[in-house]
């Protein structure tokens, strides 16, 4: 990278927060994402403030440095791989949090992770009912720039639901406020649709190809303090998907619920069923694991009795084995990780969200193209809301053996235009999502007519939302 750029990255934000260094570099090409080739970024910068990202992005907009923005690397489908000779910004030195109390609400610095949010609003018996799988080191603002959610999703939905206002860094440096904040007469955030369209939503979910989020003002709520922990068993997959949906038409408090199947199911207790405790059991065709949640004891208890009514009366049983969701809600943080990565291989993973009343239909495909390939994997999710149920399939394979690794991507490929035609919808406008995919044609032509209008330099995480 030109040495009078670098410079000028150094006159930013000092000497000590930008690094051209091999070691350094090699560590900023890759992320959490198993199976995308490392990219080396020329150049990485640590700014402490959004006055700091402005200018950083004036001089990369001048200059027509591609920017690739991070913050906890945790993201598993090459988000943040940088651009060869491009510049990285982490984001982590942005660690402000400020609590607005009496609006139930909290704005946090993009550097903040739900690790240490959780334990701020700890203090104040609040929380944001949203673990991301990587909570320990995922950050609030990335997880709203991929629209992310994970166990605590089952009541409030994704990530999405709950934001209230963003501060962005637009590609020419300009900094915009969105919801009620963009009124500095505001005595804070407390309403998200303010100020006409809602600019909110159009940065939610953009990876970064919109601008750098620099700070998030979210919703947050009353901690609960009584669980309850069952598995409910059914011999259909429509019954466990009748349960689910009926559970949250009748309010019942679900933070964290899940369906498996038998070989779903197997394969998740081969990884960490000793550790969970979780007892041999005799188990049904489709177990619905669920955490229910309540602030006051009498509401859970209320709770408990209507799960066991409605999953009666969908020819259903209790199986009695509160330890499978009891696992999952206590190691919320980072269960489906410590699952992921449990056997050491590699894997490939295709998030989508799918209708409650259509799981089995993505469980099938899964399973019809991973027999058909021949290969190992496996598919983990959870209920977001009452309205959506959030999958993401990983393929398993042997990170040195090169023809596995293709067979596994060509199997990636085409579970994407199966998912796509069972109804199942992106959870990341990821390129292979809508390739080939004719009636995704429209659509994109608008996302690309904003991004050049938006960005026309074209710096901005370029090729990231959906090739574009």
């Amino acid at each position: 990278m030109d040495p009078s750029f670098v410079q000028a990255l150094v006159d930013i934000v000092g000497e000590e927060f930008v690094s051209t260094r091999a070691d350094v570099l090699l560590t900023y090409s890759v992320s959490a994402s198993i199976g995308y080739d490392r990219v080396v970024p020329g150049t990485v910068v640590r700014p402490a403030s959004t006055e700091e990202v402005s200018q950083i992005l004036k001089l990369a907009n001048k200059h027509k440095i591609p920017v690739t923005p991070r913050s906890g690397g945790s993201s598993l489908q090459g988000e943040v791989i940088p651009q060869e000779d491009g510049l990285v910004i982490d984001l982590l030195r942005l660690d402000s949090v400020q609590l607005f109390k009496d609006l139930r609400s909290v704005r946090v610095g993009a550097g903040v992770t739900f690790g240490v949010l959780d334990k701020y609003l700890n203090q104040h018996k609040l929380w944001v009912p949203v673990y991301p799988d990587s909570s320990l080191v995922c950050t609030v603002a990335g997880n709203v720039a991929v629209n992310g959610a994970g166990p605590g999703s089952g009541v409030q939905g994704c990530i999405a639901e709950l934001v209230l206002g963003l501060e962005v860094v637009l590609p020419n440096g300009e900094v915009i406020q969105t919801g009620t904040e963009a009124n500095p007469n505001a005595p804070g955030p407390f309403l998200r649709y303010a100020f006409g369209p809602d600019i909110t939503g159009l940065l939610i979910g953009s990876l970064g190809a919109f601008g750098i989020i620099t700070a998030v003002s979210i919703k947050t709520f009353k901690r609960m303090e009584h669980f309850y922990y069952q598995s409910y068993g059914f011999d259909t997959a429509e019954g466990a998907e009748r349960f689910l949906s009926e559970l949250r038409h009748n309010d019942v408090s679900i933070p964290m619920a899940a369906i498996y199947e038998g070989r779903i199911l197997e394969f998740f207790l081969d990884m960490i069923g000793e550790e969970y405790g979780i007892p041999q059991t005799e188990w049904p065709p489709f177990t619905v694991s669920a955490t229910i949640g309540r602030i006051r004891k009498d509401q859970l208890d209320s709770d408990i009795k209507m799960a066991e009514s409605i999953c009666m009366e969908l020819d259903g049983r209790v199986v009695g084995v509160p330890e499978l969701p009891q696992g999952e809600w206590e190691d919320r943080m980072w269960t489906f990780v410590r699952s992921s990565y449990v056997h050491g291989w590699w894997w490939m993973m295709l998030y989508h969200h799918q209708a409650p009343t259509n799981w089995h239909r993505s469980v099938e495909e899964i399973w019809n193209v991973m027999d058909k390939y021949g290969i190992l994997g496996q598919t983990a999710g959870f209920l977001t809301g009452g309205r959506s149920y959030n999958f993401y399939p990983q393929l398993y394979f042997d990170p040195v053996d090169r023809e596995e690794e293709e067979k596994v991507r060509e199997a990636h490929r085409e579970l994407s235009q199966r998912l796509f035609k069972t109804g199942a919808v992106p959870f990341k406008l990821a390129r292979y999502w809508v390739e080939d995919v004719e009636e995704m044609k429209p659509y994109l032509q608008f996302i690309k007519n904003l991004k050049q209008n938006i960005d026309p330099n074209g710096i901005m995480n370029p090729g990231i939302l959906g090739g574009i």
